[in-house]
Formats: C-alpha cells, structure tokens, sequence
C-alpha cells in the first residue's frame, strides 16, 4: 500500500528482483501503470524479463562468463580470467539510466510511461565491442591478451627497470615516434615490422626487443621520453596512486562526505561534469533504512505516530 502510494506521485521505480518477484508482491508494471500512466518502471535484472534463463540466479561472475567477456580476459594465452571490476554488475548501472532518459524524453512527447527491461546479460553482451566480429568472420573465438592487443602491435604494458609503462601505437605514425624515442630506427623499415600486419605476425620476437629496450630505464625516464615523443602512454597505478594524481584532484573525482556511524570518508566523486552549473553536494552511502522515515513524512505526509506503528506492525524496519 504505501509503494502504491508513492506511485502515484513518483516519475521513475527502478527494481532489481528476479523476473515474477514484483508481480507476487501485486507491484508489477501492468498494476502500478493505471494507478499513474506517467510511470517510468525500470526492471533491471540478471537474464531479462524473457528467455529460457528469466528465473535464473545471476552475480557478476555469471554474467562474465555466460557473454564471453571471461574468456577474452587473461594474461596472453593464459586461463579465462574474472575482470577485477565487476562490470557484469555495473551494466545495469551503465545502461538502465540511459534507458529512462529515452523513456523521459518520449514521456514529454506521449504523456505515457513505459515498462524498461534491462539484462545484465544484454547489457555485458553489448560490451564486448567488436570481439563477435573477430569471432564471426575469423571463424575461431578470441582469447586472452594480457595487456595487449589483439589486433595492434605494440600495445599493452612494458617492464621498466622499477616497473611497467603503457604504450599504444594505434597508427604507423605513433609506431614511428615509439622508434625514434628508443633509438631503434631500424625497425621502421624492417621487412618484419614495417606495417601493422607483419608486426602482428612478429609479434612475439618485436615484444621482446621492445622489453629489452625499455627495462633499461626507469618509469619517469621511460615516460619522460615517450611524452618527448609523442607516444601514447600511461604508468600502471594502483588505486591509492590513481585516486591522489593530481589530475584525479583536479577533476573532484576524490570527495570528502559525512557518514552517519563512520564520520567523514572519502568516496569517488561524480564522473559527469555540468560546466556552469552546481550540482547538489554528494552524500554518503546510507545506512539501511537511514531515509525510510524522511520518504514517509516527507513524500507521503505521515505522522510520526503512523510511523511509529508501521514500525511496531514490522511494515518498516
């Protein structure tokens, strides 16, 4: 009753249950879309609303190694390996608000809500870039790479004397700086590397000349002299380091909130920037049921006393 009553002023419901879950609670789409028309319903869950899987239980891991995202992951000829992100999750994240804003901007258009499904399944599918053409038309699956690239050579993560430097040669033009900052000319007009094809049928014997080449500096020479250059590149940090460069700083992606029981912490700040415009100060993540009297009193109107009784009844907790 009080979800059917907050329905009936709300713009958007997102749920995370399994396909039915909303449907036994009488909180499905079809019931709450007559008590408000306008109503944006965003069923996020594993497998989708549809399909042989619907009522499957689905984490992170699942979804990555159901879509073929674990098996393209993995040191170079290596094991299938689980992202450290779990991004099998955050699709749902990443696809159901892009998915209610179409719904808003058709909704200004119609006058009429609509019922979203989003898969984790679906979305982690969509991700996978062009891995399915390299499958589709090379006729065989890709596998791991490491840090490399499977189709771009050299690309990936190389060992410095203190340790590892990124570099990405996407054109012949970046491949060319690459030789001239490493002194290894001679590489340009090798038979062996001269076009991005040969590299990737040399790749193994290029890699290890260009690891020879480069342990023998440190992370700051090495970086110094591909910026020098122009190459495209990238030390290899750990969080702590990735959170305290100072272009991290610059850009508010570290901010400092009060936590109800934990004081102030630090927590990632909004990737989304809105120049000229200020955005509301980030919170932080709630306890559970830290809002549930605020939702009450504010968005509904209920009286302490009503309040207090659902608690007392086990309506809340």
């Amino acid at each position: 009753d009080i979800v059917r009553e907050m329905v009936t002023n709300v713009d958007i419901l997102v749920e995370n249950f399994r396909p039915g879950v909303m449907t036994k609670l009488g909180l499905d789409y079809d019931g709450l879309a007559k008590i408000n028309p306008k109503l944006i319903y965003c069923a996020i869950s594993g497998f989708g609303m549809t399909g042989p899987l619907k009522d499957a239980p689905s984490f992170d891991v699942v979804t990555q190694a159901m879509t073929g995202a674990m098996s393209i992951n993995g040191g170079l000829g290596g094991e299938p390996t689980k992202m450290g992100i779990p991004l099998g999750d955050m699709v749902g994240g990443t696809f159901g608000p892009a998915a209610i804003l179409a719904a808003l901007y058709e909704r200004e258009k119609t006058g009429k809500g609509r019922l979203i499904d989003v898969s984790l399944y679906d979305g982690m599918l969509g991700m996978l870039a062009y891995f399915p053409q390299l499958a589709w038309f090379n006729g065989k699956d890709p596998g791991p790479v490491g840090t490399s690239h499977i189709n771009i050579v050299p690309y990936g993560a190389y060992p410095t004397s203190d340790g590892k430097v990124v570099v990405a040669c996407l054109t012949e033009g970046f491949w060319q700086k690459l030789c001239e900052a490493l002194s290894m000319q001679e590489l340009m007009t090798d038979p062996k590397y001269v076009s991005m094809p040969q590299r990737l049928a040399n790749r193994i014997e290029l890699e290890a000349m260009l690891c020879e080449r480069m342990i023998k500096f440190t992370t700051s020479e090495m970086l110094e002299l591909l910026d020098r250059h122009d190459v495209p590149n990238a030390p290899v940090m750990g969080i702590t380091d990735a959170f305290n460069h100072p272009h991290a700083i610059a850009r508010a992606m570290v901010v400092t909130v009060k936590h109800t029981t934990l004081g102030d912490i630090p927590v990632v700040g909004r990737p989304v920037k809105f120049p000229g415009a200020e955005q509301e100060p980030l919170a932080a993540p709630p306890t559970l049921g830290e809002h549930t009297d605020s939702v009450l009193r504010d968005e509904l109107r209920l009286r302490d006393e009503q309040i207090a009784k659902l608690r007392a009844d086990k309506v809340i907790s």
